[in-house]
């Protein structure tokens, strides 16, 4: 059983394989990162614009510029 992985794993084709299964598990995974920052980058964004809105809304900040652009 070992002799057999041992050489589908060493021999041309099994190599091929396994190289290819590697490649696309880093491919897969580097988009699932690149997506998840984004998304994360996109909700603290529209958490902080809230949080804004919150705090513009009381009156000890009517004079804060930044609630003068909303």
């Amino acid at each position: 059983m070992f002799k057999a992985v041992k050489n589908f794993l060493l021999g041309e084709r099994g190599a091929v394989l396994t190289m290819e299964h590697i490649i696309w598990a880093l491919i897969i995974a580097g988009a699932t990162s690149f997506v998840g920052y984004g998304v994360s980058a996109a909700l603290r964004g529209l958490a902080g614009k809230n949080v804004l809105i919150i705090k513009c809304s009381d009156p000890a900040y009517a004079n804060d510029p930044r609630c003068s652009q909303l």
